[in-house]
């Protein structure tokens, strides 16, 4: 009597188990690919432009605190992380490690150009 309660326990502790871990089907879940930082220093920031976004998106969304200023010509970034320009220097971004040709917030990455920010 007391294997056939066991093996009744059992059976029935299985058959929960199996019920309570059913895969159930649920919307999937977009996430945006945050970029990560590859170098830091004061003056200078690398990170990998994010496709469909433009280099101000992925400055944004690479989790650097900056500011910036609207201008007839685009958003001017004028400090990232804490580090205002002055002094004759601006922050200046370039793509691949050629000098934009165009203001951060209109450039579309492509997807894996390197952006480089150096207060210049």
């Amino acid at each position: 009597m007391t294997k056939k309660f066991l093996s009744f326990s059992l059976i029935l502790f299985s058959a929960f188990l199996l019920t309570g871990c059913s895969v159930k089907n649920l919307p999937p879940i977009s996430v945006s690919p945050t970029p990560t930082i590859i170098s830091e220093s004061n003056n200078k920031i690398n990170y990998p432009c994010i496709k469909g976004k433009t280099a101000f998106d992925s400055l944004s969304e690479s989790g650097n605190k900056m500011e910036f200023q609207q201008s007839s010509l685009g958003k001017m970034i004028t400090s990232i992380n804490g580090i205002p320009q002055g002094d004759g220097k601006y922050w200046q971004y370039s793509i691949d490690n050629k000098y934009a040709e165009v203001g951060a917030d209109a450039y579309q990455c492509q997807g894996g150009e390197i952006i480089t920010w150096e207060l210049k």
